[in-house]
């Protein structure tokens, strides 16, 4: 059977600013200024209290992170992304957290991406390595959370816009409230 040369790729859906249907593209097609991608982000808490960064082949530093394909819903797209991105199994990936959701526009930061972020937190419960994703992630670093903390508000991770505050409070309440030392985060001024 003959095959379209898009065919293979994925397809994602784009909105408008009030999140309306505008048009559905092939992953890589340009999008334009006043269209907007929903996508996931989520943080990976390990064993041992540390937050996983991703070193994207980009040149990003990131978490677990990607745009929610057409057809698909947010608690879809992180557990297919904490799957692609780090093998973390359906199993422990289903205790993901939702923090919320925030509207990103990147254009502040020398970024073209406009995106409806659902944000998420993973306190891992299992012990099996990481397994990066080869093509996407150069490498993974398990990050202390004050260090994390720091180089997220001084946009040395991703670019914090004044929209992730919010939900950086709530990330630090839960793992404060999940898992680890009160003390260990309370002077930190987010």
């Amino acid at each position: 059977m003959y095959k379209r040369k898009n065919d293979e790729k994925e397809k994602i859906d784009l909105y408008d600013k009030d999140r309306k249907y505008i048009r559905t593209i092939y992953r890589g097609e340009e999008i334009k200024r006043n269209e907007w991608k929903k996508c996931i982000l989520c943080f990976v808490v390990d064993e041992q209290g540390n937050v996983i960064v991703e070193y994207k082949r980009n040149g990003e530093k990131d978490g677990c992170s990607g745009h929610i394909k057409q057809n698909e819903v947010a608690t879809q797209a992180v557990l297919r992304e904490l799957y692609e991105e780090l093998k973390i199994e359906m199993e422990e990936a289903l205790n993901a957290v939702h923090l919320g959701n925030i509207t990103i526009n990147f254009e502040e930061t020398e970024q073209k991406l406009q995106c409806f972020l659902d944000v998420y937190c993973l306190f891992r419960t299992k012990t099996t390595p990481l397994e990066p994703d080869e093509q996407e992630i150069e490498k993974i670093e398990c990050v202390p959370i004050r260090k994390f903390l720091k180089e997220f508000i001084s946009n040395e991770i991703f670019p914090c816009v004044a929209e992730y505050i919010p939900i950086i409070k709530k990330f630090v309440k839960l793992y404060i409230e999940e898992k680890f030392e009160r003390s260990m985060v309370t002077e930190l001024e987010i």
